[in-house]
């Protein structure tokens, strides 16, 4: 009878302890396919930011040599933008950390509120000092912007 008796409560912790171990195998599998998943996505907005500042810094160089830019120039802008939006609104639904998500907007924000920049006239080459330091500010926002999302992905 003792035996009997043994012999299921073993079968039983045996049981319990399976279930518990495969339980924790796919909790932790679970959070590193949502880990992986958070990087696909910060690496994609990371991309995404850096494609709108390259289109805008072009149209900024444009400028400074007497170019206006054209429709195709402002379309590449507003699709660079809108790949900005697209790769944030992934980042945000696929987080469940505010700070991340915080920071993230900040990383997409400081690119493109780069546009908000009102440029005026183009004199031998520059625009007007307060017009070309607010240019340098807005650079060195997105640089760190964007240095600071990439840091924080990775610390976590």
């Amino acid at each position: 009878m003792w035996s009997t008796l043994i012999a299921v409560l073993g079968t039983l912790a045996g049981a319990a302890l399976a279930s518990l171990t495969a339980h924790w195998t796919d909790r932790r599998a679970r959070a590193a396919e949502h880990r992986q998943q958070v990087l696909d996505a910060t690496a994609q907005l990371l991309a995404a930011s850096l494609a709108y500042r390259e289109q805008y810094w072009l149209q900024i160089a444009d400028l400074r040599d007497g170019e206006l830019p054209g429709r195709e120039g402002r379309a590449e802008l507003h699709r660079a933008r809108s790949a900005v939006t697209h790769a944030f609104d992934r980042l945000a639904l696929t987080t469940t950390d505010p700070e991340l998500t915080s920071i993230a907007v900040e990383a997409a924000w400081s690119a493109i509120d780069l546009a908000d920049i009102r440029l005026g006239e183009v004199r031998d080459g520059c625009f007007a000092e307060e017009v070309e330091a607010a240019l340098a500010a807005g650079r060195e926002r997105s640089r760190d912007a964007h240095t600071a999302l990439r840091d924080a992905v990775r610390d976590q």
